[in-house]
């Protein structure tokens, strides 16, 4: 049964091994920029499946009154926000081949909307990050597959206060295209290197992104 114990379970017991998705999430993502090109934050907006925010509804409406009060929201902004910290907030930012770090949220914003719950935050850049030098790679995934993330359309990642000479691609990978980055990576092993138990991160690799370049100001 999904509950407060779930919203622990997201990331604190879900085993790699699990196969497919228990928790489902509509995501969207704004990717915040400055005048000069540097990344300043990433916001995330989830809204959460039925099933999942109906079993957190049970288990934080502590009035019964069927709803969730203010107070109960943050509640459950503070218990998702304490739960899904190791996991570095499902939020991922790359540039030249390298993790960018970002700062953790203040707090997790919720809301009660329709029979669903929706969590909502910013992370800001902890690092200077020039976006004129190189692509930023954006995405939400989960390692363990227990949460999935779904990016509907080019039109829920949006830039906000970037130069108007960035561009966003957005990515849809294809399985196949990761089953073969998965045998290229075993095929150029060398002779005294094992094999990883799953060769590239599956998770990300099928990952939806938004790969975001600036390019020099016209």
């Amino acid at each position: 049964m999904l509950g407060a114990a779930a919203l622990t379970a997201i990331v604190g017991t879900a085993a790699p091994a699990l196969a497919h998705p228990h928790v489902f999430a509509e995501a969207k993502v704004e990717i915040v920029g400055t005048p000069d090109a540097r990344l300043a934050a990433i916001r995330n907006v989830w809204r959460m499946d039925e099933l999942f925010s109906s079993s957190v509804l049970v288990d934080f409406d502590k009035n019964a009154n069927g709803t969730l009060d203010q107070d109960e929201l943050v509640e459950i902004g503070t218990t998702v926000k304490e739960s899904i910290a190791e996991w570095d907030f499902y939020t991922f930012v790359e540039t030249a081949g390298r993790s960018v770090k970002l700062t953790p949220p203040d707090m997790i914003h919720t809301l009660y909307e329709d029979g669903q719950l929706l969590m909502f935050f910013e992370m800001r850049a902890a690092e200077p990050v020039d976006l004129a030098a190189g692509k930023l790679t954006v995405a939400n995934f989960d390692d363990t597959f227990f949460v999935a993330f779904d990016v509907a359309s080019e039109a829920d990642f949006q830039l906000i206060d970037m130069p108007k000479q960035c561009t966003k691609q957005y990515v849809v990978p294809d399985a196949d295209a990761a089953a073969q980055q998965w045998m290229e990576s075993v095929a150029s092993l060398g002779p005294d290197e094992s094999l990883p138990e799953d060769g590239i991160n599956y998770s990300q690799a099928l990952a939806t992104r938004i790969e975001v370049s600036c390019g020099p100001a016209s």
